[in-house]
């Protein structure tokens, strides 16, 4: 029966997916916006929703409006490619990206319509220009948040991975706030994206399981940081929050 199930929400979900991003990206150059946010991303924010549904995921937060409220920074924990759709779930947020998602149909294509920075890991100049951008934006557009994954990538299924403070510099630097985020899942061995897995592996794995799958986003308590704070006590503080919301003993 598993994988029944499985084929009959592939089948709904790859045509859906693609008409979602097609749609994004037409409606990219519409200047209209709402709650200060393009029409475009906010299409990202209903395709969520609707895959939630479609595979049983249970979404909850029981803060939102502190992301509504928030500008600047959001810095969650990241374990699988669904860690995306909770953070859109709520409202539209850009993101920091691994460069060679950039060619992924589809899924590329709508990162970048939504203004997604992409950043080449093994290029020393391509990581200090997405940081000099990353400056840039975040003072001169502070909302809708820019979402940065201070793991660095995805991390264990029970765990949470040292963080990396190079966000945490540009924050100090800039005075830009940041708000701390833990996601949880219920059944995270599902969910997870294993670095040995290609994508369509745990979609597939997802797509079987008939749920629900539990999916908690919490947010902390925002931080303001200044140029005298030092970016690892930061980064160390940060990472004891989130391992303290997760469960999980900090790994610094």
């Amino acid at each position: 029966m598993r994988p029944l199930l499985g084929i009959l929400r592939m089948s709904i979900a790859l045509p859906t997916i693609v008409i979602g991003s097609l749609l994004i990206i037409a409606t990219m150059w519409i200047p209209i916006r709402v709650r200060g946010i393009k029409i475009a991303a906010w299409l990202l924010t209903a395709l969520a929703s609707l895959a939630m549904a479609l595979f049983n995921v249970r979404f909850h937060c029981a803060e939102p409006e502190k992301l509504f409220r928030h500008q600047g920074f959001v810095f969650p924990n990241h374990i699988t490619y669904f860690d995306i759709l909770m953070m859109v779930r709520v409202l539209p947020m850009r993101f920091v990206s691994a460069i060679e998602n950039r060619s992924m149909p589809f899924i590329g294509w709508v990162a970048i319509a939504i203004g997604t920075v992409f950043v080449n890991r093994s290029d020393k100049q391509s990581r200090a220009e997405a940081r000099t951008q990353l400056a840039k934006i975040a003072n001169a557009q502070p909302f809708p948040p820019i979402v940065v994954y201070p793991e660095g990538g995805v991390g264990p299924v029970r765990g949470l991975q040292p963080f990396r403070y190079g966000a945490f510099e540009i924050a100090a630097e800039g005075g830009v706030p940041y708000l701390p985020c833990a996601i949880l899942y219920s059944h995270p061995e599902v969910i997870v994206w294993g670095q040995k897995e290609g994508f369509m592996d745990t979609f597939w794995r997802l797509a079987c399981f008939p749920g629900p799958v539990e999916a908690n986003l919490m947010p902390l308590i925002p931080i303001q940081p200044g140029p005298s704070d030092d970016p690892k006590q930061l980064a160390t503080d940060g990472h004891r929050v989130i391992a303290a919301a997760l469960g999980v003993p900090p790994q610094m």
